[in-house]
């Protein structure tokens, strides 16, 4: 029974909304009796349940680690009964003001998140999950709605790092919406049939990304998944690299500086051109590694980064490259939990696995887990 707005250990009163065969959902209505882990939220618009960014602000921020383990140790009971090692969670982000990248709505009058489980939206003036980067440029995109820059309804996606900010409008325009080049830092601005300023920002050194491309959601947690990820690896010069879901080259950067050749695979170009090192291929990562099995390609560590919805499509492929070692970054244990069975089937060893909690006040958990050839 999932209950929004209840704490791990209370007791409350509850009204069913929806009911499947395995699991229910209910709307709060009383807490009987509160748990010591319940706090105040920081959000006034978490505390009126108007906005549905986060979940979990109501929840003492060691009760929400210690609940993302347990819902790892969960997931990947199997295994851990293998003998896979579950290492305890890592928190390298701040509890608040981690944001550098988001995705606002506008709609009607609003501009600002969707409402929880719902199409409408709340209108956010300001929200403390930003990073004054980004909270200025949300401040210059309202102030774009305000003034009739930015008419249409649709969605906005920025990021804001040292690089300065880019910013992505998915909505109608005016041709005053190029003025937002210059405020709030931010370098580059695109809308349907136009652009204005740079196509992208280099939010760390070598990673270059446009508002909408995929990044990790904070600085502090992209270093600390990035360390783990080419540690996981344990490349060396001459070793042959094979990366999934390789986006703009975020884990790339590493494993090239560390010796190795990189194929790396996506569906859509980086915004800027691949480092020595790094064969790029712009494809689905189904067909990239279907080749590579064809040609019997010597491939010594995978690396895949996939969607929430996993790697099903690629797995018995990459068990047949027979690499020495696959590095697994999953953003949802359930899915990581069923393409690990795979691996493990084809004789692959689970070793370690490790969660990062990179969006603190959400349910969102970040997992590394390592399989070796025995």
């Amino acid at each position: 029974m999932f209950v929004a707005g209840a704490v791990p250990g209370e007791v409350v009163r509850a009204a069913v909304s929806e009911v499947h065969a395995r699991w229910a959902r209910a709307a709060l209505t009383t807490i009987v009796t509160p748990s010591p882990a319940r706090v105040t939220p920081v959000c006034r618009y978490f505390a009126d349940g108007s906005c549905g960014g986060c979940a979990w602000q109501h929840v003492a921020i060691t009760t929400q680690r210690e609940a993302k383990q347990a819902l790892l140790a969960g997931a990947l009971r199997r295994l851990i009964a293998a003998g896979l090692e579950l290492r305890p969670l890592i928190a390298p982000v701040a509890d608040l003001g981690w944001r550098w990248r988001a995705r606002w709505t506008a709609l009607g009058g609003a501009l600002g998140y969707h409402q929880p489980r719902g199409h409408d939206v709340t209108d956010i003036d300001a929200c403390p999950q930003l990073t004054p980067g980004l909270a200025a440029v949300l401040a210059a995109v309202r102030q774009a709605r305000a003034t009739g820059a930015l008419v249409g309804d649709g969605e906005i996606h920025a990021v804001a790092g040292p690089g300065g900010a880019h910013v992505v409008i998915e909505a109608g325009c005016g041709p005053a919406i190029a003025g937002l080049v210059g405020q709030a830092d931010i370098r580059g601005v695109v809308w349907p049939g136009g652009a204005a300023g740079v196509d992208a920002v280099e939010i760390e050194p070598g990673l270059w990304v446009r508002g909408d491309g995929f990044a990790q959601g904070s600085a502090a947690g992209n270093a600390a998944l990035a360390a783990r990820v080419v540690g996981a690896a344990a490349v060396g010069p001459g070793d042959r690299v094979l990366e999934l879901h390789a986006g703009a080259g975020n884990f790339t950067r590493g494993l090239v500086a560390a010796g190795a050749h990189v194929i790396a695979v996506d569906d859509h170009a980086p915004p800027r051109s691949p480092p020595d090192g790094r064969d790029q291929r712009i494809t689905s990562a189904a067909a990239a590694v279907a080749g590579l099995v064809a040609d019997a390609a010597a491939i010594d560590v995978v690396v895949l980064d996939p969607p929430r919805t996993g790697a099903r499509e690629v797995m018995d492929g990459v068990a047949a490259l027979r690499p020495r070692r696959v590095v697994y970054v999953a953003c949802d244990p359930a899915t990581f939990a069923r393409d690990a069975d795979v691996l493990v089937a084809a004789g692959l060893v689970p070793r370690w696995a490790q969660g990062l909690d990179l969006m603190p006040q959400t349910a969102h958990v970040e997992l590394v887990a390592v399989f070796e050839r025995p």
